[in-house]
């Protein structure tokens, strides 16, 4: 009885610990201005893909999307457009923003970017 007891336990911390391996450290949604009237771009990291949405603020429509695959690497978030152009991600100094590396004037995207922890932050 006691071994089988174990054996249930064993069962779910092996799969707990599955889904703990399952995300990466950066995921989330981070929104950065391009700019200083915007677009805004919102990225949202999940898993080993993310998405990258620019939306014009004042006219309030979509301007484009794109999809990027996602690296994890030394303390690092890469992420790669299907075009093969990769931008390096670290977090900034308060352990929750990221500060890309290789952004800024002529990339598309912006070097400081934003976590969103909940709907009210947009």
């Amino acid at each position: 009885m006691k071994s089988k007891r174990v054996m249930a336990c064993a069962a779910i911390a092996s799969s707990f610990s599955l889904l703990i391996g399952c995300g990466n450290a950066y995921e989330g949604t981070y929104r950065a201005l391009d700019g200083f009237l915007g677009p805004l771009i919102v990225l949202e990291v999940t898993g080993r893909k993310a998405y990258a949405t620019k939306v014009d603020i004042i006219r309030k429509i979509v301007l484009s999307e794109e999809d990027f695959t996602v690296e994890d690497k030394s303390e690092k978030l890469l992420i790669t457009n299907n075009r093969g152009k990769t931008f390096a991600f670290s977090r900034s100094v308060n352990e929750k923003d990221l500060e890309c590396l290789n952004c800024g004037f002529g990339t598309g995207l912006p070097k400081a970017w934003q976590k969103i922890i909940k709907n009210s932050d947009f």
